[in-house]
This record gives structure tokens, C-alpha cells and sequence, in this order.
């Protein structure tokens, strides 16, 4: 039978008319002011960016706020590419995060990784420079005779070129489809990909370069995220050996400007599920814990990093693909399984009860049929269940006296529902046994689907002294 599917628009939310209205405290950070920055801004951090992730503002906020010092450790159980860490490490802070997506730990790893001789990276990048300019001019690339590409290297006259097709269409992976990246670019790619393993020992040097080309792989596809996953009009070729050098050229900057003090403050990455975080960290152990988790805005994680995890080989197959997801806190309907339980933790929370069957009613209203809707009200249960054994794991590794900020955003991602998921957090905290709870508005965030600003909330909870 046909589906009808239904987007979030159409309706008011009286839960955002009454907060604004009663709420006036203003934000953190004023985004009307255009105030918010992009990690893209930050050096470091803008070594590569997840889409989803959050400005270096936050940890620099709560540094400020909770007054850390080099005697503190924080940890961050919902890692990401490492926004928190790379923070701590700046103001020599040690910190230890753990994160459920291979690639993004990898790239976390690669960030922090400060112990490098500049002047070995200005050599290896020449020599990579070099194999590749030589590598690109030794195919044919269609009608053009000679590739868009910096030229400081490269023989002329070559002859027995061979047409590039011949390179790349046996080397693409199954998952990465032209759809998704062009033949040139992705033979490109490759070819620096081939240069880097040929020069450069495994190591840290080589884990840089990786990172350099990763980080790149979304900006020379034909996808964009706005947040969600979207496909533009194909590319036929872009300026990859440009945009892979400019991209290592302000990495081997960055590593000029630290200081020894920061190069040995320590950082530890972790691939886990924070869902089982004690397994990883000592229990009472941490000062402060700051992260900013998935929250229920039906966002799949893999998705938003699907072409880097396939590039590198991380996850080829779909079964590879949901090997992580497992690992993930439930935070969409693409992913939840069938023999998903953490909402038996919540089961009996009321707050959570009103908001599925109010979900379930528009549902019915509106006729919805499709498999995803119908995934909605699980999806709701499985994330604030997962979010509950995250929480209470955070709470063992906590030392007494401890913190945890967790920046979550509100949602209207299931028929208009308002989701006020930080509030829904802070009454799981205090039934596991955090206190002194507190909600700080960070930002109002402005949704795609409708007319009104979300809201965004640092939630504060304490472990008992």
C-alpha cells in the first residue's frame, strides 16, 4: 500500500510561544547577532569540521565558567572530531574522550597529535606535491590536455598516457557513488591517497596527511549538508591538489603557533559507546565532563560522515555501517533496530509518555504511513533510554563534586512536537542522583522546516560531594 508522508510544517507549537514569552533570559550567544562562529574558524579545529558538531565557544565558555585548571581532567563522552579536547588542550587542560564513529576518533586522534616536526611535513608535503603533479600528468583526463591542477613539478611532454578511467573505475568503492563524488575528483583523490602511503612511514606524519585528504573528500563531492544530506549538480572536475595543499599548508601553520607546554599536554581519545563509558575510564576520576550529545533531531550520524567513513575503508558494506551505529545513542530512524531496549530505563517517566502519544496522535491524524514515521515514538523512547545508561555512567566516572554540561538542542523533528530535551535530561539526572541541576540557554538556533528559533541549553548536573 502507497505511503503518505507529511513534513514537520503547518502547525504552531504553543511549547515555543510560551517559552519566549515567559523566558526572556537572553542567550549566551546572541546568533541574531551573527555572534556564533563556525569551527571553520578556529585553527585546530578547522583542520576538519563535522557538520553537526558545535563551536569551540562552548568548552571555552565552561572553562571560563567552572574556573579549570591544569590539575582538572575533563572528559567528553560524546567526543566527535574532538572540539572539547583540542580546547583543553590549548589552555593545557589534559582531557579524554571517547566516540562511537570510527573516522571521527581517527580524525580526533590526528587533531591533537601536536609532537611534529614542521620541517619534516614541509618535506614530505614536496615529495607528496611531487609523485602526485608527475602521477596526475601521466593519464589522459578527457578533452582536457593538461588537469586544472598547481604545476611546480610536473614533467612535460609525457607519452603513453593512459586514460584515467582506467585508474579509478576499478578502485571505486561499491558505496561511493558517482552521485556522490565525480570520477576526476575521486581518481584525484586516490592518487594523492597513493602518493601519501608510498612517501610517508605509518604514523603520525602520515596520519596528518590522511587527515588532510579526508577532510577534504566533502568540499570536492557533489554533496552538501544543510544540516541534512543533500546531492548537488555533479562536478566534472574540481582543483583537488589546490584544496588538499591549502588544507596542509594551514595545518603545518597551526603547528607553528603552540607552545611545549601545550605540545605535552596529554589528550586520549577512545573508540566506544559511552553507553558503557566505565569500561574505558576510571570511576571517580574526572573534574568536569562537557559534551554535546546526539539529541532526538532524527539526524544519523553515519550518514553526515558517510563518504569519509567509505573513503578511508572504515565501512564499505552496510553491515559495517551498522556495526557503528550500534555503538551510537538512538537519535534517528535510520537507526534502530529491532532489538532495541534502553527505554526500559524510562519507561515509567511521564514526561516522556505525553510526548510519544502526542507524537502518535498526529500520526493518526494526518494519516501517516510510512515505515520511518512509524519508527517515531520508539525513537523517542530508545534516546532518552540510551541517554539514561550514558548518564549513569558519566555519573560512576565523575569524581565526587564533579560536573557535566551537556549542550543540547530542543526539538520539532516528529510532527511538530515540541521535544524539550534538555528538560527531559535534567529529570533522568536527578533520578540517577546528580544535584544542583541548572539550564542555561546557549543560543536560539533558527529550524529549516518553520518559522520558529530553538532553543539550545547547556543542562548542568553535579555529582554529590
Amino acid at each position: 500500500m502507497p505511503f503518505s508522508f507529511h513534513p514537520p510544517t503547518g502547525r504552531p507549537c504553543d511549547v515555543c510561544d510560551e517559552l519566549h514569552t515567559h523566558d526572556t533570559t537572553p542567550p549566551i550567544i546572541d546568533t541574531h547577532n551573527g555572534k556564533a562562529s563556525s569551527a571553520n574558524n578556529f585553527p585546530f579545529h578547522n583542520w576538519y569540521n563535522f557538520v553537526l558538531g558545535y563551536s569551540p565557544e562552548f568548552p571555552e565558555y565552561m572553562i571560563r565558567r567552572e574556573n579549570l585548571r591544569q590539575t582538572d581532567l575533563v572528559l567528553d563522552p560524546f567526543m566527535g572530531t574532538g572540539t572539547t579536547l583540542v580546547t583543553c588542550k590549548q589552555h593545557q587542560i589534559p582531557s579524554e574522550g571517547i566516540d562511537a564513529n570510527d573516522f571521527l576518533v581517527d580524525a580526533a586522534r590526528a587533531k591533537l597529535n601536536w609532537n611534529l616536526d614542521t620541517k619534516a611535513l614541509i618535506h614530505y608535503r614536496d615529495e607528496v606535491l611531487r609523485q602526485v603533479e608527475a602521477t596526475f600528468h601521466s593519464y589522459t583526463w578527457g578533452q582536457d590536455t593538461q588537469p586544472a591542477q598547481l604545476s611546480l613539478f610536473a614533467p612535460q611532454g609525457s607519452n603513453g598516457k593512459q586514460d584515467y578511467q582506467l585508474y579509478v573505475t576499478p578502485r571505486r568503492p561499491e558505496m561511493l557513488l558517482q552521485k556522490y563524488i565525480s570520477d576526476k575528483p575521486l581518481a584525484r583523490a586516490l592518487m594523492i591517497d597513493d602518493a601519501i602511503k608510498t612517501i610517508i612511514p605509518a604514523g603520525p606524519i602520515q596520519e596528518l596527511f590522511n587527515l588532510a585528504l579526508t577532510s577534504i573528500i566533502v568540499p570536492i563531492s557533489n554533496v552538501r549538508y544543510g544540516p541534512g544530506f543533500g546531492i548537488v549538480k555533479p562536478r566534472d572536475d574540481v582543483p583537488v591538489l589546490d584544496i588538499f595543499i591549502e588544507k596542509l599548508s594551514r595545518m603545518i601553520k597551526d603547528l607553528r603557533h603552540i607552545s611545549e607546554a601545550q605540545r605535552a599536554t596529554p589528550s586520549t581519545v577512545k573508540l566506544g559507546d559511552a553507553r558503557h563509558l566505565s569500561k574505558y575510564f576510571d570511576h571517580n576520576s574526572v573534574s568536569l565532563m562537557m559534551t554535546s550529545p546526539p539529541y532526538p533531531g532524527d539526524h544519523e550520524y553515519t550518514k553526515h560522515t558517510r563518504l569519509e567513513l567509505t573513503f578511508r575503508g572504515y565501512a564499505t558494506t552496510h553491515n559495517e555501517f551498522r556495526i557503528i551505529k550500534r555503538r551510537m545513542i538512538r537519535a534517528s530512524t535510520t537507526n534502530i533496530f529491532k532489538e532495541d531496549k534502553d527505554k526500559e530505563t524510562v519507561i515509567n517517566l511521564e514526561s516522556i509518555r505525553t510526548i510519544t502519544n502526542l507524537i502518535q496522535e498526529r500520526l493518526t491524524e494526518d494519516g501517516a504511513t510510512s515505515g520511518f514515521e512509524k519508527l517515531y515514538t520508539k525513537l523517542i523512547w530508545e534516546y532518552f533510554g540510551g541517554m539514561h545508561l550514558a548518564l549513569q555512567e558519566c555519573f560512576a566516572v565523575l569524581r565526587p563534586g564533579g560536573k557535566i554540561a551537556l549542550l543540547v538542542s530542543d526539538s520539532h523533528a516528529f510532527k511538530m512536537v515540541h521535544v524539550q530535551t534538555a528538560a527531559i535530561l535534567q529529570e533522568i539526572g536527578l533520578r540517577i542522583g546528580y544535584v544542583r541541576p541548572e539550564i542555561i540557554l546557549w543560543q536560539l538556533k533558527p529550524s529549516t522546516s518553520h518559522k520558529y528559533w530553538l532553543r539550545e541549553n547547556i543542562l548542568m548536573l553535579s555529582k554529590p560531594e
